[in-house]
């Protein structure tokens, strides 16, 4: 096996999940779906944190439960 297969296997093991840029009407924001614990998938949805203050510690990207139909 190559070390490039080695490396593309380690990094498929840890992979948690995707996400794509969705440019929505008002803001984009990233769809995708990311694994639990048990390899339960977990639809998501992104969005910038409009209410962050300049040189706070508060996030810049919230995340989310996606909605069912979403």
């Amino acid at each position: 096996m190559s070390d490039n297969t080695k490396l593309n296997d380690e990094w498929k093991k840890r992979e948690l999940g995707a996400l794509w840029r969705v440019d929505g009407k008002q803001q984009s924001f990233y769809s995708g779906s990311i694994k639990d614990s048990t390899g339960e998938e977990i639809k998501i949805v992104c969005f910038p944190n409009s209410f962050k203050e300049k040189g706070s510690n508060q996030p810049d990207i919230r995340i989310y439960t996606s909605k069912e139909g979403d």
